[in-house]
């Protein structure tokens, strides 16, 4: 039973996510069907058209007129319904050969992770998410009272940098450290972090990679791992900050075809604002998850502002009110990208890049939210 309520949500999330191009299409193919088998009919007969209409608008309705309709001929009305099932053979094959190209959800049960170390903080607080300047890399620190967050840590020569901003902010220990993937202009200064505070709980992509910043990443793990901290591969599971705050894993898959593509997708909401950080995850994968709940009014921008990715029907998800950037200047892959800039400005003027802005700072109450350049 369960089983088939899921794949009844999985056909209404279907629906859902047709536009209005593809209902236009099924409507003319039922508008051609129609107009095919009334021009079948010889002059005389375009009498009984309400009849044939029925056989497609309501197939068992439309042979019982037809049947006992003396106007028609036994064998034209042979013909009538033959046609008629064939259209409608046609018209439902071809719906479920689209709905076979669609992106399938993969529902199953989001688990909400609890932990002695991840205790609920007070409600009603201002909860500050600081979008790191770590030059071409990514490093974002989620801080809500004494509850740190830590998304990526940087490149590699930029370890420096992002201690000294921990230090700064108050950081005491990390309570939740992400890895979104492992390429190093991500993971690049996590060594470095984890050396100097304790993590409560580490999250990863779970792919490895042969370089040396990948294995002296992993060796940190292993230590953290030694002083009690919990590791665990991406999977859907939600943290609860505080009664009003949760922290969402998006399970994306891990068949996406490389290290970007498999990125952790994370989700921050607190009350009425929410956050989306996607790692370096690009349009691959961005149409595997469009059934997800992805609306947020902050965007951290995939891929430094790659044009692979933050596609259109990615952006149309989620409705941005603010994309952060995060870039270095100069940098040689020419991010962020101007056709990502153009579909960006689409939905927003507020777009900020580090290396513009320099730290970029949302504070949020749960009902409004600031930005703020340190």
């Amino acid at each position: 039973m369960n089983q088939f309520l899921e794949q009844i949500d999985y056909v209404i999330e279907l629906i859902e996510q047709a536009n209005w191009t593809d209902y236009l299409i099924f409507i003319l193919a039922y508008v051609i069907l129609v107009l095919g088998l009334l021009g079948s009919l010889k002059k005389n007969q375009r009498q009984v058209w309400y009849n044939c209409v029925w056989l497609f608008v309501c197939p068992p309705l439309g042979i019982y007129l037809v049947k006992h309709n003396r106007r028609i001929k036994k064998k034209k009305k042979q013909e009538l319904i033959r046609y008629s099932l064939t259209g409608w053979a046609i018209v439902l094959s071809a719906i479920f050969i689209y709905l076979g190209w669609m992106p399938h959800p993969n529902y199953q049960e989001v688990e909400t992770y609890q932990d002695s170390h991840l205790v609920k903080r007070p409600n009603d607080l201002n909860l500050e998410v600081h979008f790191i300047d770590i030059g071409q890399g990514d490093a974002t620190l989620i801080v809500y009272d004494d509850f740190h967050l830590l998304i990526d840590g940087g490149n590699n020569g930029s370890e420096a940098k992002l201690l000294n901003y921990l230090k700064k902010v108050g950081v005491d220990d990390i309570e939740i450290l992400v890895a979104t993937h492992p390429d190093s202009d991500h993971i690049g200064g996590l060594a470095e972090v984890m050396a100097e505070y304790r993590v409560h709980l580490i999250i990863d992509s779970g792919e490895s990679h042969s370089s040396q910043t990948y294995k002296a990443y992993f060796e940190a793990v292993k230590q953290q791992q030694e002083q009690g901290a919990i590791y665990l591969e991406d999977a859907d599971m939600i943290f609860e900050l505080s009664d009003q705050i949760t922290f969402e894993v998006i399970e994306t898959g891990d068949d996406n075809g490389d290290r970007n593509n498999n990125s952790v997708l994370t989700k921050l909401s607190y009350q009425d604002i929410d956050f989306l950080f996607t790692g370096d995850m690009e349009s691959k994968t961005e149409e595997k998850i469009l059934y997800r709940d992805l609306e947020a009014e902050i965007l951290k921008a995939g891929h430094h502002g790659s044009q692979t990715s933050s596609s259109i029907d990615f952006l149309q998800e989620v409705q941005p009110e603010v994309v952060v950037i995060s870039a270095g200047l100069n940098n040689s892959y020419g991010h962020p990208h101007r056709a990502l800039l153009e579909r960006v400005n689409r939905y927003t003027d507020e777009v900020y890049v580090t290396y513009e802005k320099g730290n970029i700072v949302v504070t949020t109450d749960g009902l409004t939210y600031q930005v703020d350049f340190k």
